[in-house]
């Protein structure tokens, strides 16, 4: 996200590529809202939501209906069940203090249920490229099986519940894509990923099937 500069967004507007289904958190500067604080999101300048006086709006077409969630402590937006068509730019409005920040947000086809067969490995893909703030979670159930933390360089794996994945869980530490090898019918199950920084959070699923040889 970043500062517009006389009214228009600067040339470098960072981007966040997420998947169809997952949802984003997009995040504003404001650490708590103030009786006088007002913030408007627009979504390629049409008005979505106005927090202060708390709204959320369909867009011209409904593409966002019953998709907006505003946070009421800051003004941070989470944008549900997101699809293609709401791929574009976001612009927060915020004015007290004043600043407007831009995000493109990119949304891609989704490819979220894999199957694989006993022994072979499976690659569960996180992003092009991690950011140098990012902060990236692995979980199967409520257990955490990786976790990345860009800015200290620490990349670690567990062996998970029960330890059914002891030394076959590996990172890839350009991507942070899980890789799980000589997979087992008991890795079959939902995994997600979350990956946040100062500026938004992903919420990704995958269903991972692992079948008998």
């Amino acid at each position: 996200m970043l500062i517009r500069q006389n009214d228009y967004c600067t040339d470098e507007i960072p981007s966040v590529s997420v998947m169809e289904g997952d949802s984003v958190t997009l995040y504003t500067d404001v650490t708590e809202l103030q009786e006088d604080d007002e913030i408007e999101w627009r979504f390629n300048g049409i008005l979505i939501a106005t927090a202060g006086i708390f709204n959320t709006y369909d867009g011209a077409d409904r593409r966002f209906r019953d998709r907006l969630q505003l946070d009421c402590f800051t003004g941070s937006l989470t944008i549900r069940n997101i699809g293609t068509r709401h791929s574009g730019l976001y612009e927060v409005d915020i004015t007290f203090p004043y600043s407007l920040l831009c995000v493109f947000v990119v949304v891609t086809d989704a490819v979220k249920s894999l199957s694989v067969k006993e022994r072979e490995y499976v690659t569960l893909q996180a992003v092009t490229e991690i950011q140098s703030n990012d902060h990236i979670l692995w979980l199967f159930g409520d257990t955490v099986l990786a976790e990345i933390h860009k800015a200290d360089q620490r990349f670690s794996t567990s062996d998970g519940p029960d330890e059914r994945f002891r030394g076959r869980l590996k990172l890839n530490n350009q991507t942070g894509s899980l890789i799980i090898t000589n997979t087992r019918t008991t890795d079959s199950g939902l995994y997600e990923l979350k990956i946040s920084s100062s500026r938004y959070t992903i919420n990704r699923r995958f269903i991972v099937t692992v079948t008998g040889e």
